[in-house]
């Protein structure tokens, strides 16, 4: 297992994703990103989605040193910590997943020609930045100001260097508003914040993701909003499909 976790996306894949609702992010947060980079990028879609892949590669690879930095070390000041990942592993595996993941990014920073692109290294900067504070803080309340930013940087890592420049904004305040919200809802709730019982419901997601459409509507007139539009568009559609599915199933929603 310690060879494995040598590859990027591993770590996620097997402390994360196995064990979480897969489906969300290839829907939610995949799927999403392809359709908007094929939809508003100058790029053809071979190109907009293999750039998009590419910076995801580069993009995870950093999260997941964050999600080291967590399940290894800061897990274990906390109370009730999830100890994720290898607790056991020896200090040289680690450095060798770090600086594999090192390696990866800085050279898929210079196959897409950004080593001297003020905006990729403030992004990942900046990302970085959260993720030390989100691995430093012990309290929960702190850390969920830095949880929100985090669903926002990952949601918009292979979008925001792929879509048109004049659609960046409105896909940005989509994925605040939108993504990143419904996102810190599970977050309390791991970390007894929330006292939202209901919020699995299949009427509250309809509800949740149905309300920016009032923002759709208000904003369609601007071209620059198109970026939201679509991404809240999208998720409309899939938890309409989602609520249609469910209640052929059993005939009611609860």
């Amino acid at each position: 297992m310690n060879f494995v976790y040598l590859f990027p996306f591993s770590y996620f894949y097997l402390t994360r994703l196995s064990k979480g609702s897969l489906a969300f992010h290839v829907l939610f947060e995949w799927v999403c990103a392809a359709l908007l980079v094929v939809v508003l990028s100058e790029l053809s879609p071979y190109y907009a989605l293999l750039q998009s892949l590419l910076v995801y590669i580069a993009f995870i690879s950093l999260y997941e040193i964050g999600y080291m930095a967590n399940d290894l070390f800061s897990a274990n000041k906390e109370a009730d910590g999830r100890l994720r990942g290898p607790q056991s592993a020896k200090g040289y595996w680690i450095f060798l997943w770090v600086s594999v993941r090192l390696i990866v990014f800085l050279g898929i920073t210079l196959l897409l020609s950004q080593g001297t692109v003020l905006a990729w290294w403030s992004y990942f900067l900046a990302l970085a930045t959260v993720f030390f504070l989100h691995n430093y803080f012990n309290d929960r309340e702190y850390k969920s100001a830095t949880f929100i930013w985090l669903a926002w940087f990952r949601f918009m890592a292979p979008i925001i260097f792929i879509v048109e420049s004049k659609y960046r904004m409105g896909v940005a305040f989509g994925a605040g508003i939108v993504y990143a919200t419904f996102r810190l809802f599970g977050y309390l709730d791991s970390k007894g914040l929330l006292s939202m019982p209901g919020r699995q419901r299949v009427k509250f997601r309809l509800v949740f993701f149905l309300m920016p459409l009032a923002g759709c509507i208000a904003l369609f007139p601007y071209e620059e909003a198109w970026g939201f539009i679509l991404l809240c568009s999208f998720y409309s559609a899939i938890v309409l499909m989602s609520t249609g599915s469910s209640w052929l199933r059993q005939r009611y929603l609860n």
